[in-house]
């Protein structure tokens, strides 16, 4: 080295050299990741823009989702991404941790009923970013914790089930005190309970919730999706130190709306619903021509069914409107250049199609997600048709962030990162199939094909290209036996590659090629 310069170097000030390392560290991507609860693919107005009117092959649904929809124009739009289990706390134990429900505690969702839970044990997403130098921060719905009675009357946490604890704060979901549950997420703000407008709130900052202690209860009592972005807001904007902001950040914002209930006006914001869907007729709102009702199904009348429908669709109006707060805050702080931002969901909803409400099927209006990633300084939009799964992600957002060396030797997802980057799918091929995972239901789904094995060892087989709406269950006779060979072959990979008691035991030999 040049004595003059390695002089110069020598004689910078220790704090100048630590800042040129902090400058280092900046550069690395930071992470948004937006998650609402039950939003299903078709709930975008995108899929009515003449440029994305064909990327799926049935129709979308009649919603106002601008902020959402000029997202998906900055973004790579995976038209094929699935739940992998559509159910709320599986597929967030699958992205936080990697893992397969049989190997990461939960196996369905989390209810006092049960002992399902991340344990401790397992090294999860934020626990990695968090290990990586990156101020972690989780906002909203959890729903991967072990739900016990340890709350006193007024839901406030005591750590016991002995007085005054033995209380619940809600059956299916639950309070995580500071520890390992939190997953190493250091700005924390929960909420609790299936009520769009009176959740329960607990925050390690008592200025997000009224002054009360981490584990005390507090009730803001309007929108729940408004009250999470603006605690994101918040973080975002750091005026009161919220974060490092010498160091990347990760921000997990995951909002309850459009989940259930979705019964009643008072659901949603009647102004929404008045501007928006008060006088649509039933056919304007019930596009799907795979709607049932009526004896037989989950649903009790068209009419019925339409109302809750508006409710639904409301509810994704008022997200929207949230969501485009976030994302005009990541523009207005200069963020938005150096940041990950993903747009996804845990499952969807029925809404009536095949006279189902809710989720927990193999049938697309449940199992497919919507997922983009705006990645400005490396991403081009459009739109790419990798089946990822719920497993997938955790892998495959550290391999863009350059943290693949980090991953844990339990995650079993793939790092799909190169591809999606470069779009070469050379070391990780694309998948042929994805994996549907219920506890006593097991399937995959092809790019053509959905086969789901019954509890019973029976099966129901679509075909997606002629069949869009899978309204025509097909005999394994009726495709070319290599796909029927196909997909019992891909269902015995997936069930091994889970560690799945089906491939433990053989389930099915008939139906599934081990």
């Amino acid at each position: 080295m040049n004595t003059i310069l390695q002089k110069f170097i020598w004689s910078l000030p220790v704090t100048l050299l630590a800042g040129a390392q902090v400058y280092a560290q900046e550069q690395r991507p930071n992470l948004v990741y937006i998650f609402p609860d039950q939003y299903r693919l078709h709930a975008l107005s995108l899929w009515s823009d003449p440029a994305y009117r064909d990327v799926l092959n049935t129709v979308g649904d009649p919603v106002h989702t601008p902020n959402l929809d000029r997202l998906a124009k900055q973004s790579v739009v995976f038209n094929r991404a699935c739940s992998t289990c559509p159910l709320s706390s599986p597929h967030r134990a699958m992205l936080m941790t990697g893992a397969f429900p049989e190997k990461n505690g939960v196996p369905g969702n989390c209810h006092k009923d049960n002992r399902n839970g991340i344990p401790d044990s397992l090294i999860c997403f934020t626990d990695v970013l968090a290990d990586a130098g990156y101020e972690t921060a989780y906002v909203g719905k959890t729903h991967w914790h072990r739900t016990e009675p340890l709350f006193d009357k007024e839901n406030n946490y005591v750590g016991t089930s002995e007085a005054p604890g033995g209380h619940y704060v809600y059956p299916y979901d639950t309070y995580i005190p500071e520890g390992r549950g939190r997953k190493s997420n250091k700005y924390w703000f929960q909420q609790l309970k299936d009520n769009h407008f009176n959740a329960t709130a607990y925050s390690n900052r008592p200025e997000l919730v009224g002054g009360q202690k981490d584990g005390e209860a507090y009730h803001y009592r309007r929108f729940t999706t408004g009250v999470e972005a603006d605690v994101a807001i918040e973080f975002l904007r750091n005026r009161k130190g919220q974060r490092d902001a010498s160091k990347p950040f990760s921000l997990f914002l995951s909002v309850n709306p459009p989940h259930t209930p979705y019964h009643k006006l008072t659901d949603c914001k009647e102004e929404v619903f008045n501007q928006y869907y008060k006088d649509l007729k039933t056919e304007e709102v019930l596009l799907r021509p795979n709607v049932q009702v009526g004896e037989g199904t989950q649903v009790k009348s068209k009419e019925r069914l339409t109302f809750e429908a508006k409710i639904y669709f409301s509810l994704i109006k008022s997200v929207d409107d949230e969501i485009g707060r976030v994302l005009k805050v990541l523009d207005e702080e200069g963020l938005t250049d150096n940041t990950i931002l993903v747009f996804a969901a845990d499952h969807g909803e029925m809404m009536g199609s095949h006279g189902r409400m809710a989720k927990s099927v193999i049938y697309d209006e449940s199992f497919s997600i919507p997922f983009f990633i705006r990645y400005p300084e490396k991403l081009k939009p459009g739109v790419n048709d990798l089946m990822l799964g719920a497993t997938d992600i955790m892998p495959t957002l550290l391999g863009m962030m350059n943290l693949e060396n980090k991953l844990p030797e339990t995650v079993k997802g793939k790092n799909y990162s190169q591809g999606i980057l470069t779009g070469k799918y050379g070391k990780v091929k694309k998948p042929v199939s994805q994996f549907f995972y219920q506890q006593k239901e097991k399937g995959v789904r092809t790019d053509r094909y959905s086969y789901l094995v019954t509890k019973d060892g029976g099966y129901q087989l679509f075909d997606n290209l002629k069949d869009p709406y899978q309204m025509t269950p097909l005999q394994m006779e009726d495709i070319p036996a290599k796909q029927a060979k196909l997909l019992k072959k891909e269902l015995g990979n997936w069930l091994k590659v889970s560690e799945d008691s089906w491939a433990r035991d053989r389930k099915y030999p008939d139906r599934v090629i081990y």
